[in-house]
């Protein structure tokens, strides 16, 4: 009897808060609180009040901008696609340039093209320059290296030299080596010597007799250090001999001798103040040998054109050393 009391008390208990339930809203506030809550399975974008698990923690990269590299703060949509398009034009410029550059040497970078006298219209003018770089360990050999135009296919070989260079004489040739540091000026022409020649201590007599492009140097050994004052010399070519010697300039010929010298000191200044004599004195002294070679292609024309063009260094194998453009 107790059970059937329990159990209408607790129906008309329910019954009795259904109906204040309905009274209140009941089933419009359940619509309208679900249509507050967004799609909580669409993807992309997410709404405002967005949606997360209560065991989920908030987005950590909500409040995080994007930093600028350079370090001058956020960067914006526009800056992002400046920055996009400056790399993109960069790897488009290093493309091209690697068409222009063609295969790499594996001397790249161990010996340099300067343009030079490239430009001019006279091949006895016309000349680039080579120059190791001074970080190289050890000589670099030229031999079968060459230089060419990319437009025009010209091409000049890189000769061999004397070393050291006599006037008037058979000169041995011998590959070129360019130490640490050193040049080669590859002129177009043909050399003012008769060949091509390593530069060395006594190399500005030469420009006493041919002109040279560019310039020779003018430093050789003082003529009063070939000419000491002891009782040999003096007993030997006359103390006006001596005096005559210390007005001599470096690198100059003694083209007006005074009369009153004896004979020996006339033979002595011949034998001693010339290219040849400078060369006998001091080729085995330290430091004779210079840091520059000069090189002659013996080309008929011009090699490079007066504008516009793209030389390449080519090694032995015809792979690309470095290259200039103008």
């Amino acid at each position: 009897m107790l059970k059937k009391v329990l159990i209408g008390f607790a129906l008309a208990t329910v019954a009795i808060l259904l109906i204040l339930w309905l009274a209140t809203g009941g089933v419009g506030k359940v619509f309208d609180a679900t249509r507050s809550i967004g799609n909580i399975f669409k993807f992309g974008s997410v709404p405002t009040g967005e949606f997360r698990l209560p065991w989920q923690p908030e987005n950590p990269f909500a409040n995080i901008d994007i930093l600028d590299p350079s370090g001058n703060g956020t960067l914006s949509t526009e800056g992002e696609l400046s920055n996009a398009e400056q790399e993109y034009e960069e790897l488009l410029k290093k493309i091209e340039e690697a068409k222009t550059f063609g295969d790499p040497s594996p001397y790249r970078g161990q010996v340099h093209l300067e343009q030079g006298g490239a430009e001019e219209n006279d091949p006895s003018a016309e000349y680039v320059i080579l120059e190791a770089a001074s970080s190289n360990t050890a000589p670099i050999s030229l031999r079968g290296w060459s230089v060419q135009s990319a437009l025009t296919g010209l091409r000049g070989y890189v000769p061999r030299g004397a070393h050291p260079f006599l006037m008037g004489a058979v000169n041995t040739q011998s590959d070129v080596y360019l130490d640490p540091g050193g040049l080669a000026i590859v002129n177009s022409g043909t050399s003012p010597a008769g060949t091509s020649f390593r530069e060395n201590l006594c190399t500005g007599y030469l420009a006493e007799l041919q002109p040279f492009t560019p310039s020779l140097t003018r430093s050789c050994p003082s003529p009063k250090d070939s000419f000491a004052f002891t009782p040999e010399n003096i007993q030997n070519y006359g103390e006006s001999c001596y005096d005559f010697v210390q007005t001599l300039s470096s690198c100059t010929f003694p083209r007006e001798v005074p009369a009153n010298l004896s004979p020996a000191c006339h033979t002595f200044l011949a034998n001693n103040f010339s290219y040849n004599g400078c060369v006998q004195n001091y080729r085995h002294t330290s430091g004779f040998s210079g840091d520059e070679w000069r090189l002659y292609l013996d080309a008929h024309g011009e090699l490079w054109r007066n504008s516009h063009d793209i030389i390449r260094l080519l090694d032995a194998e015809g792979r690309t050393v470095d290259y200039i453009s103008y």
